[in-house]
């Protein structure tokens, strides 16, 4: 069969196994899903937007601009049609797309078994399959650093410059892909003992290029370094999914990378020799893993990189194997005939091993989006506010449930949301005194969230994330009043402002 025919059919594979995993659930999945679509949204009805008002008492309330640009402009056509059914077929789409672009690229280098390697990456973790069903940018991020890696391998300049160009406009993680260049660039130089400058000169012009053509410049150059320096990469303060992991979820999240790690570790301890392209697909996979006990977030790389450093450390055995099979096929005098036949036993076990894990990852993956996916039922709690609550009123929410609210009614603002640490920045004291709220510790008996914000509205939900606020607003509950419940959330009407 052409291998372009081929690509179609591992790409329609992926379509339905991740349409499957999507559709679990009815609704959207996950938090940034559903502000990613409804950014979407609003640049469709009213192009670039120069301010964002809807998180008040964040940061970009008052120096916005859109570092991830070119992915909310892919999103505009999900955007026609249902914003649920348009980011949920969005994920789909854009996560077959990965898998399909690392297949293709396993082809390309002539490894073996890349469809078992590519079905392997999306079951190695039930978090890693979680987070392919979000409508993110991960799965396309994924795609270009790929796409990358060929083109440095093949010195494709044009090509390599316009792949930064897109990633700069597309997503803040345009650095991992400057990192990786450069790892490149150095064993390049240490195999070869050339520097080939066009790679480096193409990559930054590309960068380059595709930070000064975004229509937010230069404020976006400001709110890169914020992203990259205060929020995600090196010092994230308040997001979770940049923390890490605790010692269990690790070792659990990661038993299958041990195992990815161990295979070239031991063949280039048993062979004493390796490559340039394996050399640099270990490191990089070491160098994630590394970052991803620092941060959970890197398991979104660590997992490829992984499962590609063993894939080409594996391939020249699997190539022997496959040579001396053909050689010695059906002659039972030579004593290798044994061996092959063990080796025909141990490809069929690896596919029983993948069917087990997909399977209990898929259970798993399940129950994670059963005990997480809560959002939507704030649906009758946000309708309310959409009809009685009039436009540009201001709402104090607990910063997760904003995706949701914003989702569904653009026409209020809320103090917090996107991320905790824009409302760190944002007002040091303040956000104190808002995690005092949060968290139950406030010894202080002024009312906070009129002193410091003064809002038209409260929106709480009934759940852990919330539990302290509601007990808050019960001990100064002469300055609220509640104007609509039900058995998830309250909307309260504040009383008593200043």
């Amino acid at each position: 069969m052409p291998i372009k025919h081929k690509n179609l059919l591992v790409f329609i594979a992926f379509l339905i196994i991740l349409g499957i995993m999507q559709f679990t659930s009815p609704h959207i999945i996950g938090f940034d899903s559903y502000l990613h679509i409804k950014a979407a949204d609003i640049i469709k009805n009213q192009g670039f937007i120069k301010e964002f008002p809807w998180a008040e008492h964040t940061i970009l309330s008052n120096n916005y601009a859109d570092i991830q640009l070119l992915f909310r402009i892919i999103l505009i056509p999900f955007t026609f049609f249902n914003l649920d059914l348009g980011a949920k077929i969005a994920s789909i789409l854009f996560s077959a797309i990965a898998f399909a672009v690392f297949y293709w690229f396993l082809n390309e280098n002539k490894i073996k078994y890349s469809f078992f390697w590519t079905l392997l990456y999306l079951f190695t973790s039930a978090s890693l399959m979680h987070r392919f069903t979000l409508t993110r940018e991960m799965p396309l991020a994924i795609a270009l650093i790929i796409l990358t890696i060929y083109f440095l391998q093949k010195k494709k300049y044009l090509l390599l410059g316009l792949t930064s160009l897109i990633f700069a406009l597309f997503y803040s993680g345009f650095v991992i892909q400057i990192f990786i260049i450069l790892v490149y660039l150095l064993f390049e130089r240490i195999f070869s003992k050339k520097f080939d400058y066009k790679i480096i000169l193409y990559s930054l012009l590309g960068v380059f290029i595709g930070l000064i053509i975004n229509p937010y410049f230069p404020n976006n150059i400001a709110l890169l370094y914020t992203q990259i320096f205060k929020v995600n990469l090196i010092s994230n303060l308040f997001n979770v999914e940049w923390k890490p992991w605790s010692l269990f979820d690790f070792i659990k999240n990661n038993i299958l990378v041990f195992f990815y790690l161990a295979i070239p570790l031991f063949i280039l301890i048993k062979d004493k020799k390796i490559n340039k392209n394996k050399l640099f697909y270990l490191a990089l996979a070491l160098f994630f893993f590394a970052y991803t006990i620092i941060s959970r977030r890197m398991h979104e790389y660590l997992v490829p990189f992984s499962i590609l450093a063993a894939a080409f450390f594996l391939n020249s055995y699997f190539e022997n194997f496959d040579r001396n099979k053909l050689k010695y096929h059906g002659n039972q005098r030579f004593p290798g005939h044994q061996k092959f036949s063990i080796f025909e036993c141990i490809k069929i076990l690896g596919i029983l091993l993948l069917i087990i894990i997909a399977s209990a990852n898929f259970i798993l993956l399940k129950k994670d989006i059963e005990n997480n996916n809560f959002l939507h039922n704030y649906n009758d709690c946000a309708d309310w506010m959409k009809n009685n609550i009039k436009k540009n009123s201001l709402i104090f929410n607990n910063a997760y449930a904003f995706p949701y609210l914003f989702f569904k009614n653009s026409d209020l603002r809320y103090t917090h949301g996107i991320d905790l640490t824009y409302s760190y920045l944002f007002d040091k004291n303040e956000f104190e005194r808002y995690m005092e709220i949060l968290q139950g510790t406030s010894k202080d008996a002024s009312d906070y969230i009129i002193k410091d914000y003064n809002p038209d509205y409260v929106f709480s939900g009934k759940v852990k994330q919330d539990v302290q606020l509601f007990n808050y607003i019960v001990g100064h509950k002469e300055n609220y009043k509640a104007v609509y419940e039900d058995e998830w959330c309250a909307v309260l009407e504040v009383g008593a402002k200043i």
